[in-house]
């Protein structure tokens, strides 16, 4: 559990970290970085009331919140090489201890708030496995929502080269120069590295801690559908293909979409004893959600196509799209958009006392219906596009567009995992 609370405070901490230097001004910059010290301050009360895990025997409850601060500096390596680039060897050794110094103070100061408070009980506390793989699929959301932003701001050539950035090692890449579209581009890379480590230790995490043959070799298979995301994405730069960027797009999804499985794979409820319970909707319901899975892929490649491959009017003066993507994208929203309507009311409707079935197409329906107007919107903005430069409207527009494709894709494919665990076809009578 330490380890997945160190994570998820990194996860958030970056978070906060990208839209601070997005460059919203002095004073809301200074109330994030504010925001993202006391994260960690947040990680460590959650390691004091988690105490019973987190530092079990020792009966500390600062010391949990100590060792959450340690596991958020450590993580934060990834990023500190762009910030002590050109300092020298006494100053980079300062700069690591006070980092280390102060996340570990932090967390120890939040752990002792947590401490005043009642500790979880261990047969309340959710698997330390499911918690670790939700916050890597949430890191993996915000990796696929800067991608988006890459993407729309038409920066995914802003850093010409790869592995390196510049002819910079990535992770030394230094801080000042990142601006414009190199933010965007270099960010990217490095929640992208973020991700990497996640997945290499979540990898370790279910070898260690779970024992189901099929779902090591699915964290195997995960690790190395990021890896190789990562790689589709350094010779999209390096290759400038328009086709590798459209495959780079639809498989980061196809990524989420997996890490997203493994935290329901490794829930307390998906473990549990208890059978799935026969219902008599239930042969009639399952390839429903197959199809919906099936038909929302289809529809998140017309929208990567679509996406990118319009270009730039000769005059400058709008977008040209591809009619055969956009026609085509149109139609399947159409068919999409009623499917998973139909996949909600009938996952709301026919299966109330199976409550997280029930909440999952009340998911959709919400979340399909939110997709609905995000894509009319992005579509006109696109249309009516006046000159070269993406307006702002444009790039939000469409990257909550297609963040929320990712998240309905992913509520999709829980709903059909989640169906045959719970509900299981009626035996005809013999």
């Amino acid at each position: 559990m330490t380890i997945a609370i160190g994570f998820a405070s990194t996860a958030a901490l970056w978070g906060i970290g990208y839209f601070t230097f997005i460059g919203p001004g002095l004073a809301i910059g200074e109330v994030l970085f504010g925001l993202m010290l006391l994260l960690i301050v947040a990680g460590g009360v959650f390691g004091g009331r988690y105490r019973e895990l987190t530092a079990p025997g020792s009966g500390s409850s600062a010391f949990a919140g100590m060792k959450i601060g340690l596991i958020t500096a450590i993580t934060n390596l990834l990023i500190m090489g762009s910030l002590i680039r050109d300092t020298g060897l006494v100053e980079t050794f300062g700069w690591l201890c006070g980092v280390f110094i102060a996340s570990m103070a932090l967390g120890a100061v939040g752990g002792a708030l947590g401490g005043r408070l009642p500790a979880v009980s261990r047969d309340r506390v959710p698997s330390a496995l499911a918690v670790f793989s939700a916050v890597l699929a949430c890191t993996v959301g915000m990796l696929l929502f800067s991608g988006g932003l890459v993407t729309g701001l038409e920066a995914g050539l802003a850093v010409p080269d790869w592995p390196n950035s510049f002819g910079h090692n990535m992770l030394l890449y230094p801080l000042r120069n990142w601006e414009g579209g190199i933010f965007y581009e270099h960010a990217h890379r490095l929640y992208g590295m973020l991700v990497g480590t996640g997945t290499l230790a979540l990898m370790v995490l279910v070898f260690l801690n779970d024992s189901r043959t099929w779902l090591r070799g699915l964290s195997v298979v995960l690790l190395f559908m990021v890896i190789i995301q990562g790689i589709m994405g350094g010779l999209r730069v390096t290759e400038i293909s328009t086709n590798l960027a459209i495959i780079h797009g639809v498989f980061g999804q196809l990524v989420f979409v997996t890490t997203v499985m493994v935290a329901a794979f490794t829930t307390t409820r998906w473990m549990g004893s208890t059978p799935p319970k026969p219902h008599e909707s239930t042969e009639n319901d399952r390839p429903l959600t197959i199809s919906l899975l099936v038909i929302l892929v289809v529809q998140l490649v017309l929208g990567a196509c679509l996406r990118h491959l319009q270009v730039v009017s000769a005059q400058g003066d709008g977008l040209i799209l591809p009619q055969w993507a956009m026609y085509l994208h149109i139609t399947m929203g159409i068919i999409a958009f009623a499917l998973a309507i139909l996949v909600g009311l009938r996952a709301w409707g026919a299966y109330p006392d199976i409550r997280l079935v029930h909440r999952l197409g009340q998911a959709i329906m919400i979340v399909v219906g939110i997709q609905l107007v995000l894509g009319i919107l992005a579509l006109f903005v696109v249309l009516t596009r006046t000159n070269e430069i993406p307006p702002a409207p444009e790039v939000i527009t469409t990257s909550l567009h297609q963040a929320t494709g990712a998240f309905l894709l992913a509520l999709a494919a829980l709903l059909m995992i989640w169906h045959r665990r719970l509900l299981a076809p009626v035996l005809p009578s013999s």
